[in-house]
């Protein structure tokens, strides 16, 4: 019995280590969009990596032009659509894509201080769950994730 403890023990914490560092695994894109308004709601951050290599890239490219100490081109929260805020009236649901059974885009409306927003998430399913490959504001501050980080505000998104 002595040997087989510190082979469970040893195969236990190599368990908890690797999902430790497996990242968010996000299974439902409504879901997870829903339990980011919630944790946004009490002041909690979202996590920072769910995002597809292409928007990773874009958000890469923000650091390395402008530095780890610098903001860059995005200076808001993209879930709130201001810097900061108190959200209310939150609404969540998916819409799936014509013939793009790994894609969805997950449509949040609310307000941000009384204002109106919406907010498209576009999530791709990937082999490790759904990521976020873009968003985009329809209401209030109009804008494109993607367009920001890579070519800054032009006044016509």
């Amino acid at each position: 019995m002595k040997n087989v403890l510190p082979g469970a023990a040893f195969a236990m914490a190599l368990l908890v280590s690797s999902q430790a560092f497996a990242g968010t695994v996000i299974s439902d894109p409504v879901a997870f969009i829903k339990s980011v308004y919630a944790a946004e709601q009490s002041g909690k951050a979202p996590p920072d990596d769910i995002n597809t290599p292409r928007l990773q890239a874009l958000y890469d490219l923000n650091t390395k032009e402008f530095g780890s100490d610098e903001v860059g081109r995005i200076d808001f929260d993209i879930y709130m659509n201001a810097q900061d805020g108190t959200i209310t009236d939150v609404k969540v649901k998916g819409v799936p894509v014509e013939k793009g059974p790994n894609r969805e885009v997950v449509i949040a409306n609310f307000k941000n201080e009384g204002k109106p927003q919406e907010i498209h998430f576009y999530f791709e399913k990937g082999k490790g769950g759904w990521k976020l490959d873009d968003a985009r504001s329809t209401k209030g501050e109009t804008w494109t994730l993607s367009l920001i980080l890579k070519y800054g505000w032009d006044g016509a998104q």
